[in-house]
């Protein structure tokens, strides 16, 4: 990426924004050739069906998930508490193991070597931690080694979550809160970086009276950029030179009238997704909610993902490593099942789109499908739901993890 593309809080003229920026269509089909197919991953170890919620799937590379599961996936879970898996060819392990309290909240790098969580367990690793506030771990699975971040310049963290690990297995981001240093101050949350070789932490967003709460991080695969929310906007760090760009800024170069969040960073950190209750960010967004954008931080155009209706919503964005495949939700106003949530994926080249919480007939799933994550090519995308018509089997009315894989790539 060239750091001359790069401004802070960045300003272009409102001329070149408006012409520059556009909107990506939906144009409905699946690649030629290509049977796309829907599995069940959330089962036990001999394939059976859980009889508890799973959720919260995160995708790394091929068909590397990590998820959170309150069932028993392996025999030996039987603390009664949700807990983070992994799923990788080799097949799905425990990551947080089974310890005393709740873990959620995985993330794993590409290879899936280094896997962040969340546990509010004092016996995670050893020795116990003295307290149950959250805490963000990291596992090494070629070391069978846990390591966790408790504060920051020598402060602990009164509770930390929403862990990020970039492509590489090398940097961790994630949102924590400091005890007040002055009476009556109110705490605040920050995002912070840390590198596994050294155990570094730095603190990524902005600590000048005012800014607002931070969260929502997620890191380019060098560690260098860092997307997160503060206040109402979406930004970008270069830790490496310290600037920050608004990512979520209005067409003519001012400012968002609606509130933005969940960024979702390629790789190279070039292209941030987010959604946004902006109407401003882009001309002609008239549907009056939320909607996914996706904006270039070199050519400083930003550009508006649509529903399949007028009125349609899309949220809860997940850009592919390469920047070139978005995984959204998206649902419609009314009744019947255009108003329920379903996950798609777009070729944001072209706007070719494909339904991925497809039933076994090819259409639109009963009930609603959230969470998608779109693996590194964009070849597979993980998303939860409790729609029984996804794949074949499924009875157990409970929120399960499915794998979509829509076209061949390094899945296979």
């Amino acid at each position: 990426m060239s750091d001359g593309a790069r401004v802070t809080i960045g300003a272009v003229a409102a001329g070149v924004l408006v012409a520059l920026m556009g909107t990506i269509p939906a144009q409905a089909g699946p690649d030629a050739g290509v049977a796309p197919a829907t599995e069940r991953v959330s089962v036990t170890r001999d394939g059976g069906q859980l009889d508890a919620a799973s959720y919260d799937a995160d995708m790394g590379e091929e068909r590397v998930t990590a998820f959170t599961s309150e069932g028993p996936v392996w025999d030996r879970d039987t603390n009664g508490q949700p807990d983070v898996y992994k799923l990788t060819h080799s097949g799905t392990s425990p990551i947080s193991g089974w310890p005393s309290g709740p873990s959620y909240d995985g993330s794993p790098c590409a290879s899936g070597r280094q896997t962040g969580f969340v546990s509010e367990s004092t016996d995670v690793s050893y020795p116990p931690l003295p307290d149950d506030r959250p805490v963000v771990y990291t596992h090494n699975i070629a070391q069978g080694k846990y390591s966790y971040v408790r504060g920051y310049q020598g402060v602990h963290f009164t509770s930390a979550g929403q862990p990020t690990v970039d492509p590489s297995c090398q940097w961790l981001t994630f949102t924590a809160t400091l005890p007040p240093t002055d009476q009556g101050e109110k705490p605040r949350s920050h995002i912070y970086r840390f590198v596994f070789h050294g155990g570094t932490v730095d603190r990524v967003s902005d600590d000048a009276p005012g800014a607002g709460a931070a969260s929502d991080s997620d890191v380019s695969r060098d560690g260098r950029y860092v997307a997160y929310r503060q206040g109402r906007d979406v930004h970008v760090r270069d830790m490496d030179t310290g600037t920050v760009e608004k990512v979520s800024v209005a067409r003519d170069g001012g400012a968002a009238d609606g509130a933005s969040s969940v960024p979702s960073i390629s790789a190279d950190g070039r292209r941030v997704a987010f959604a946004s209750r902006a109407s401003n960010l882009v001309p002609g967004d008239r549907n009056g909610g939320v909607n996914v954008f996706v904006r270039d931080l070199d050519t400083d155009t930003t550009t508006l993902v649509k529903g399949s209706g007028a009125k349609s919503w899309t949220a809860e964005p997940s850009l592919s490593a390469d920047g070139a495949h978005l995984a959204y939700t998206s649902a419609g106003p009314g009744r019947g099942k255009a108003a329920v949530p379903a996950v798609f994926l777009r070729e944001l080249a072209t706007g070719r789109t494909q339904l991925i919480s497809a039933d076994t007939d090819g259409g639109r799933n009963d009930l609603p499908a959230r969470r998608p994550s779109v693996n590194e090519d964009g070849s597979v995308v993980a998303f939860d739901s409790a729609s029984p018509d996804l794949v074949t089997g499924d009875t157990n009315r409970l929120s399960d993890v499915f794998l979509r894989t829509v076209k061949d790539g390094q899945s296979g």
